[in-house]
C-alpha cells in the first residue's frame, strides 16, 4: 500500500473537526493542485500545522477512493477513514528529519519509503476512536482554551467535553452558599431567571461577601459549624456540581437542581473575569 502525506496550514477558527471531534465520520476530502494524485491509490495522512509558533499534529488518516477535478484546477480527493482520538502532536528529531525530506510539506506527497511513516502508522493504529477519555480530555481542554474567540469551535468542543461529562462553564455562588453546595446540604440555588444548562459545571466562590457576621449566621442555618466564615475560599474554583434541572418557584423565581458535588483538591483562580452567573474559567 502506498502512503501519501497533505498539509494544511490552520488557525484556531476552522479546524476540521467531527461532530463529536475525533471520531469515525464517514467520508472526508482534501484538496491539492498536484495532477500526480490523479495516479494515486493507498491512504493519506492529513498533518495539520496550527498556531505560531506552528504546531504540527497527525490530524487524521483517509482512504484515496476519488479523485475529482475542480473549476478552479485543483483535485478534490475523498475517503473514508478516521480523525485520531486524539490528534498526535509531531515533534523532535526523527519528525524534523521528516519534515525536511518531505520539503516542509509545501505539497501532497508520497511518502511510503520514508522511515517515519512506521511511526505515523503506529500513531494513527493507535488512536482509533473513540479513544480513551484520559487522553482526550487534556486535549480538549487545551483545544477549549485556544478557541476561545472562536464561536463555531468552542461550542463544537465544550458540547463535546459535556457529553463525556466534562465541565466547561462555571457557577458564580457567594459564600457560605457556595460550601453548603460543597457539602451536600444546599441542593437547590434559587435564581431569578431560569437556566437550560444540564450537566457537570465548575462551581465558583465568589469575592463578594455579606458580612461576617451574616455569613456566620448563615453557616448556623446550614448547620455547619466547623469552619468559620471567615476562613472560606472566595475568588476561586472550589470544585463542581451536576445541575439536572430547573423548576419555576412562583414568586419567588425559579429554583436551578444541584446534586453530587465535587470539592476541589486545590482551589484554582480562574483565567478568566468572572461573572455573576455563567462564566468560562478557563
Amino acid at each position: 500500500m502506498d502512503w501519501f502525506i497533505q498539509l494544511h496550514n490552520m488557525d484556531f477558527n476552522d479546524l476540521p473537526m467531527g461532530k463529536p471531534p475525533f471520531s469515525d465520520d464517514g467520508t472526508f476530502s482534501i484538496t491539492t493542485r498536484r495532477s500526480e494524485v490523479q495516479k494515486a491509490s493507498g491512504k493519506v495522512f492529513l498533518i495539520l500545522a496550527i498556531g505560531k509558533p506552528r504546531r504540527y499534529f497527525l490530524w487524521r488518516v483517509s482512504d484515496i477512493s476519488e479523485v475529482m477535478p475542480t473549476e478552479d484546477g485543483s483535485y478534490l480527493v475523498s475517503g473514508a477513514g478516521w480523525e485520531l482520538a486524539p490528534p498526535a502532536e509531531l515533534k523532535g528529531p526523527a519528525f524534523e528529519q521528516f519534515k525536511k525530506a518531505c520539503a516542509s510539506f509545501v505539497c501532497f506527497r508520497r511518502v511510503t519509503n520514508l522511515a517515519y511513516v512506521k511511526t505515523l502508522i503506529r500513531l494513527a493504529e493507535k488512536r482509533r476512536p473513540p479513544g480513551e477519555k484520559e487522553a482526550n480530555i487534556p486535549f480538549l481542554r487545551e483545544l477549549y482554551r485556544q478557541v476561545s474567540h472562536h464561536a463555531k469551535d468552542r461550542g463544537i468542543v465544550r458540547a463535546y467535553l459535556e457529553h463525556l461529562g466534562e465541565p466547561v462553564r462555571a457557577l458564580s455562588v457567594q459564600q457560605p452558599h457556595a460550601e453548603a453546595i460543597l457539602r451536600g446540604v444546599k441542593k437547590i440555588e434559587y435564581r431569578s431567571i431560569p437556566t437550560n444548562v444540564r450537566g457537570r459545571v465548575y462551581l465558583y466562590a465568589s469575592r463578594t461577601r455579606f458580612g461576617s457576621q451574616d455569613e456566620q449566621e448563615c453557616l448556623g442555618k446550614y448547620r455547619i459549624h466547623d469552619v468559620d466564615s471567615d476562613s472560606l475560599p472566595r475568588g476561586v474554583v472550589v470544585g463542581s456540581i451536576e445541575v439536572y434541572g430547573c423548576r419555576e418557584d412562583g414568586d419567588a423565581g425559579y429554583e436551578w437542581l444541584l446534586r453530587r458535588p465535587e470539592r476541589a483538591g486545590r482551589p484554582s483562580p480562574p483565567d478568566n473575569q468572572p461573572q455573576p452567573v455563567w462564566f468560562n474559567p478557563w
